[in-house]
């Protein structure tokens, strides 16, 4: 009876198994922060998106809209597939007004399996008529579960139905021949038994072997389809002075995930970030340059010897991001390597305009990227909860002061001040005013923040140059960069923890062409 029970217990995720064989396996960027937010204009309109997005496929999403300043008085929701596109996308979806919220609106979206969807919001109100789009990686990030109600029902059922059908079975055999009104014989009898016991065992084995096949394929969504970042494999190899971190595919990586479709995003293919193991005091973002399909080379900053965790991000051209992972050893560093540097490059007035340009392999770097920056914090002294220092005197200041709570929605926003205290006038850092990066202490939550929210700039302006919708892609593109007239010390970002727990987070802005990394200890209760 245990093999019986097992066929019940994987069916549970019957249709969803089904599904995943026949459709591209993914990951999904970040780690344990499924949530996407995104801060932009539609229109005349303010927006902050919330999309908490279905922990199973099919399943639906959940969007809050908030609108900031100028009431809305309709929004419209529309998920497309990104191969289907915008013209076979389901009919809209009318969000509601949230009871007791202020230009508060949320509606649920259908998606139906794991892919790059697009999500078209449209408003409508006192200043007319708004959109934008925003991108979505769609990917069940938990197994199905069954309660225990439902799966007592369901063994119940089995039960009746396996024992039925061996009675059927049996008294047909021992009652077909038998003329109106007769009584079986001996004979017959020993003939229903023997059909009877030959049924159950080909009703058990096939119990048992469909049994097997549904523990296979729920061990392939597990290790497949479930969203999680990809393992890869770094290394470091010398070239004269220079110490170079190289990235490839590991052994066993699925067919198809190549890096030969790419995109750029903040005018980069990758984003790799360095976080020294286990006391978190050492940390770098890098922009590793593509060698081929199959490698990522970077020159290494003379960062502390000892163990590193690895997170890089990468877009591909369909609009699917993911996050890599590898465990890195360094040797001490030795000397200085190389930074470019370079005029209207440190402005961002070419780089930032990039993220929708496929870009292309490169030779061995020989310099760091002029975007490059790392940051080494003494064990003690240099970080609280609320103050940072930096280099030259200067400060950078946590400005919320409300209680961190779980999956509340807020905005976390630092300032920052020079040596005489006076606000510090931020410049672009790669087209945005800043870039910050969450890892909750046992390293289950690793996210990386922008101003505009936790999408991927290149495939919002990959999809709103597909729908050719001009006004859309042209929000997309300016999103997230850095407004030029309006001169601020203060950077933010949306976002709301996952999970309670500690926290430790980076933010990195630049000031007088130098990059700062300032580093904060957060609690979240």
């Amino acid at each position: 009876m245990t093999s019986f029970a097992n066929i019940f217990s994987s069916a549970r995720h019957l249709l969803l198994l089904l599904l995943l064989l026949f459709l591209p396996l993914l990951v999904h960027a970040h780690i344990g922060s499924p949530n996407i937010f995104f801060d932009g204009k539609a229109g005349a309109y303010d927006v902050r998106l919330i999309i908490r997005p279905p922990a199973a496929l099919p399943g639906s999403a959940q969007v809050d809209v908030r609108v900031i300043g100028a009431p809305a008085t309709k929004i419209w929701l529309q998920p497309a597939l990104w191969e289907a596109g915008e013209d076979a996308a389901p009919a809209p979806v009318l969000a509601g007004p949230v009871a007791g919220e202020t230009n508060l609106f949320n509606g649920a979206v259908w998606l139906m399996r794991p892919g790059s969807y697009s999500l078209c919001v449209n408003l409508e109100g006192p200043s007319g008529r708004g959109k934008v789009v925003v991108p979505i990686n769609s990917a069940a990030t938990q197994r199905p579960t069954m309660g225990p109600t439902l799966r007592t029902c369901l063994f119940a059922l089995g039960f009746i139905l396996f024992f039925g059908a061996i009675w059927i079975v049996g008294a047909a055999a021992r009652d077909t021949a038998l003329d109106p009104g007769s009584l079986p014989a001996e004979w017959d009898r020993k003939r229903a038994k023997l059909v009877a016991t030959t049924t159950a065992v080909v009703l058990l084995a096939g119990t048992y072997a469909g049994a097997m096949r549904w523990r296979s394929m729920d061990g392939e969504f597990r290790n497949n389809a479930l969203a999680k970042p990809l393992p890869v494999v770094a290394t470091v190899h010398t070239n004269g002075s220079l110490q170079l971190l190289r990235l490839a595919p590991s052994s066993d990586t699925r067919p198809g995930s190549g890096w030969d479709t790419l995109v750029a995003d903040h005018g980069k293919l990758m984003h790799l970030f360095l976080i020294h193991a286990p006391d978190l005091n050492a940390f770098a973002h890098l922009h590793p340059v593509r060698r081929d399909a199959a490698s990522f080379e970077n020159v290494l900053p003379p960062l502390p010897g000892g163990p590193y965790l690895v997170y890089a991000e990468v877009t591909h051209e369909n609009g699917i991001n993911e996050t890599l992972i590898a465990n890195l050893n360094l040797q001490s560093s030795t000397g200085r390597a190389p930074q470019r540097t370079g005029g209207t490059n440190m402005l961002n007035e070419i780089l930032c305009q990039s993220a929708i340009l496929l870009g292309t392999n490169s030779p061995q770097p020989f310099a760091l990227d002029m975007d490059d920056s790392w940051h080494g914090s003494p064990s003690s002294g240099e970080t609280t909860s609320l103050t940072s220092r930096l280099m030259n005197g200067y400060t950078m200041t946590f400005a919320n002061r409300d209680r961190l709570i779980e999956n509340r929605e807020l905005s976390l926003r630092f300032a920052l001040s020079d040596a005489d205290e006076r606000p510090a006038i931020l410049q672009p850092y790669m087209g945005m005013l800043g870039h910050a990066v969450v890892r909750r202490s046992d390293g289950t939550v690793f996210t990386h923040l922008h101003p505009m929210g936790t999408i991927s700039m290149a495939a919002q302006a990959l999809l709103a140059q597909r729908e050719g919708n001009a006004t859309v892609l042209a929000t997309a593109n300016s999103s997230g960069a850095a407004p030029a007239l309006d001169a601020t010390n203060e950077v933010s970002f949306p976002y709301a923890f996952p999970r309670p727990g500690n926290y430790r987070v980076w933010v990195q802005v630049r000031i007088n062409f130098r990059v700062f990394t300032g580093v904060f200890d957060l609690h979240v209760s």
